[in-house]
């Protein structure tokens, strides 16, 4: 096989952060905070259609709260529009945030996994965890909403039983200081990774390498447990009454596949202006054979979870599937498309095109099949949390798409300021010439 060399210029470049990108992320930013402020004057005017759908009556809550046990849980909280609101800023929030967590885990589990073949790319999800400080400053401005948002931190919730035979985990103060302790621990992992590489770029040698390997062990088992728990306590707890044993494994692949997509897409879009030449086929190939194996895995989990509680039968489960799919059910939501679009977008679509190898090689495959895994990642949080957050269905809007808009805008700002920040590639990595010349073989 021919090696190809690459220029001292190449393997020091820099991407710009050029005014026309920031001008579209920018604008992004401000269409999404404006389609979100009159969104949100919209389901919150008293004559709206969506207003009076989400804020219902006194005696329709005192009628849900009294039949308790047949709705589980909901009708703690009074729902308004603003609930709407404070929910698509969780979701938004939580959607940029699992990429960026999925992000940090593909660098730790290499590192320790000794791998080589991602280094001419690890620049790229090294950006991607600068975005953690953003989302841990998402999730505090959730923390001042949680009465609004969540049945166990309403003051109704201590007449409900079964959520105070919880309380000693799922009260306010206890899920403040855990998660500021995740964020802490998850965000100081992703400085001192990012600091220990540029270090290396500047200084060289072995031991910043070996401080990383360190740095990533702990790093992957404080993740598996602590991720877990933060899936619980900002998804799973949206309804209180229900659990799952494999919730966080479910959450876990979500964000990888997300993680993956980002990925790739970053490295394209480079790749088209002209940087990375040094990344080639086989690495966007790998990173399409991650995106489609964590696609495999969510469905596994997807059906491991639904066929375990479809058998037992056991209503105080199953009415978390009856909340998405069941149409003709007194406790039907309204969520029941997009329930079943979401095994389409999710698994189906994607298993289907990127099972071929030269799919998983092809941008032109990669680009709309990536940003359809995108959109599905959107639809498989959306129908996790609202049912949860605001009962039911109330339509997607200006509200749903300028959350979205809006977060979209900061996360690139954010990843594109810190791609702009250091070199495109760790010069001084010793698997740097082993990721150059990366091979998946002939195609």
């Amino acid at each position: 096989m021919e090696t190809t060399h690459y220029t001292p210029e190449q393997l020091t470049e820099r991407f710009d952060f050029a005014q026309k990108y920031r001008n579209i992320v920018y604008g992004l930013i401000g269409v999404g905070l404006l389609l979100l402020i009159v969104g949100a004057f919209f389901v919150g005017s008293p004559g709206s259609d969506d207003a009076h759908s989400a804020l219902g009556t006194q005696a329709d809550i005192h009628a849900v709260a009294d039949t308790d046990d047949g709705d589980h849980g909901h009708g703690l909280r009074h729902i308004t529009g603003f609930t709407r609101v404070a929910a698509n800023f969780l979701l938004a929030n939580i959607y940029f945030f699992t990429i960026v967590m999925g992000a940090l885990f593909f660098l730790a589990v290499h590192r320790v996994g000794n791998a080589g073949w991602h280094t001419a790319i690890r620049r790229i999800p090294e950006a991607i965890t600068m975005y953690l400080p953003v989302a841990a400053l998402g999730c505090v401005v959730v923390m001042f909403m949680l009465p609004v948002l969540y049945d166990w931190a309403s003051p109704a919730a201590v007449n409900d039983a079964l959520i105070q035979t919880k309380s000693a985990y799922l009260n306010q103060g206890f899920f403040i200081v855990r998660n500021v302790l995740f964020f802490v621990l998850w965000g100081g992992a992703a400085w001192w990774l990012r600091q220990l590489s540029l270090k290396q770029d500047l200084e060289g040698g072995l031991s910043h390498f070996k401080k990383s390997e360190a740095i990533s062990a702990v790093f992957i088992i404080v993740f598996a447990l602590s991720y877990t728990f933060w899936s619980v306590d900002w998804i799973q707890s949206l309804e209180p009454h229900w659990f799952s044993t494999i919730y966080g494994v479910y959450i876990f692949a979500g964000s990888m596949v997300s993680a993956m997509v980002t990925m790739f897409l970053l490295a394209i879009f480079l790749q088209r202006q002209g940087y990375m030449a040094y990344v080639n086929d086989s690495h966007i190939h790998d990173l399409g054979k991650y995106a489609f194996g964590f696609t495999v895995f969510w469905g596994y989990i997807f059906v491991a979870q639904y066929l375990l509680i479809w058998y037992s039968n056991i209503p105080e489960e199953g009415f978390w599937y009856v909340h998405r799919y069941r149409v003709h059910d007194e406790t039907y939501k309204g969520y029941a498309f997009l329930f079943y679009f979401n095994i389409i977008v999710n698994f189906a679509i994607p298993f289907l095109v990127l099972m071929t190898r030269n799919a998983k090689r092809n941008p032109k495959v990669l680009i709309p099949v990536g940003i359809l895994m995108l959109f599905g990642h959107w639809v498989d949080l959306f129908q996790l949390i609202m049912p949860g957050a605001i009962y039911n269905f109330q339509g997607i809007g200006l509200v749903e798409l300028g959350a979205m808009m809006l977060f979209a805008g900061i996360f690139l700002s954010v990843v594109l300021t810190s791609l702009s920040k250091a070199n495109l590639v760790p010069i001084n990595h010793p698997y740097l010439e082993e990721s150059l010349h990366h091979s998946t073989g002939p195609v």
